[in-house]
């Protein structure tokens, strides 16, 4: 208990509302219990599609982005061994281009 006093006040709340939440399902009846994990799982994979799909969109983003950088890279004359080590594109890429 002299842990949580030497908290600030925000933190201490914390605590107190997850504990709430942790009473508050341990109340709950065997059925509601499942119930409110399976929902709790549900979410829980709703977060990580989320978070995939945005890393996904992301990486695809980059990947053009080195591409146009490459092209414009090529069209001002740099040499497409140049090109491929600056941009981490493959030289075969580059020079079809």
């Amino acid at each position: 208990m002299e842990k949580l006093q030497r908290l600030p006040f925000k933190a201490r709340k914390a605590v107190f509302e997850k504990l709430e939440q942790i009473v508050d399902i341990a109340a709950m009846s065997k059925e509601d219990r499942m119930k409110y994990e399976a929902s709790l799982k549900v979410y829980r994979d709703q977060l990580v599609t989320i978070e995939y799909a945005r890393q996904q969109g992301f990486a695809e983003g980059e990947a053009e982005e080195r591409l146009k950088n490459a092209r414009g890279m090529k069209a001002a004359g740099i040499a497409p061994d140049l090109i491929a080590q600056i941009t981490g594109l493959p030289l075969e890429t580059v020079e079809g281009l």
